[in-house]
């Protein structure tokens, strides 16, 4: 009776291990039939490759496992970071740089059309085409000079491409417009040679205003010396004669000069000094 006992109790013992085992794997199929949905994010609920519902609130939620599938997609704002190379309207190669942000608008008709690579198959070649295009229609130069005109030009294309896709384009910007090495030493040499021709031009600026002012003055001058030569009228000349004559008088000391000769008419001199005192 007692090796009996002692039969079944070490029989119960093989099998207990595979009743744990049995239990834990029952448990943890139980667990993977619940799922999370984040804030910000949506889920698509799959029964065996088809879509049966989308969940955008958050929560815990339920799936028949090994039957059911989640794919989660991330609705906040999302940014992608591309670089391309194109070509300007001038011909001259341009090394370009552009962060786009997005946002989904709607997560399951993205999945049914595109899947879940959409940043790959969708974004990337999209925001490429959309900035080759725009550069195509600019130089170099005016790319440098317009480059608010040109990323407003990339917006308002990738918004339309992006939209019928269900993707939202949120911003989009240049991080860099890079040129070559012969194009920027090109564009240097031909600033310094626009600032020398603008010296030079300021410069034969002053020297024409400082002859055009010489040529002022001198004709105001020529002019003035007109007027004065034109008021000296006979009188005028007279009387001022007169006056270097009575200067001339005012001046001696009463002694005649000692000449010999001719005698110097001094009377009528002193006639008129007196007719003018008077």
């Amino acid at each position: 009776m007692s090796s009996h006992d002692s039969s079944q109790r070490g029989s119960g013992s093989a099998f207990l291990p595979f009743i744990l085992i049995g239990v834990i794997l029952l448990g943890l199929l139980l667990f993977s039939g619940f799922y999370l949905v984040e804030p910000g994010k949506a889920t698509i609920h799959l029964r065996l490759g088809t879509i049966i519902k989308t969940n955008t609130s958050a929560g815990l939620y339920f799936k028949i496992p090994l039957v059911d599938s989640i794919t989660t997609f991330d609705l906040r704002i999302q940014m992608a970071t591309i670089e391309t190379n194109a070509l300007s309207k001038d011909l001259q190669g341009v090394s370009v740089g552009m962060v786009v942000n997005y946002r989904i608008q709607d997560a399951a008709a993205l999945y049914q059309n595109i899947g879940t690579e959409f940043e790959k198959i969708i974004i990337n070649p999209f925001v490429q085409e959309s900035v080759k295009a725009v550069v195509a229609k600019f130089d170099a130069e005016s790319l440098i000079q317009k480059r608010h005109e040109a990323k407003e030009r990339v917006i308002d294309e990738l918004t339309t491409r992006l939209s019928s896709k269900h993707i939202q384009l949120v911003d989009f910007n240049f991080t860099h417009l890079d040129f070559s090495e012969d194009f920027i030493k090109a564009v240097e040499s031909k600033q310094i040679a626009e600032q020398d021709a603008k010296r030079a031009e300021n410069q034969t600026k002053q020297v024409r205003e400082e002859a055009t002012q010489a040529r002022a003055r001198a004709e105001a001058e020529a002019f003035a010396l007109k007027v004065k030569r034109e008021s000296l009228t006979p009188e005028l000349i007279k009387l001022k004669e007169v006056e270097a004559q009575i200067k001339a008088i005012e001046k001696w000391d009463g002694h005649l000069p000692q000449i010999t000769g001719s005698t110097i008419p001094l009377m009528p001199l002193l006639d008129k000094h007196a007719e003018i005192k008077k």
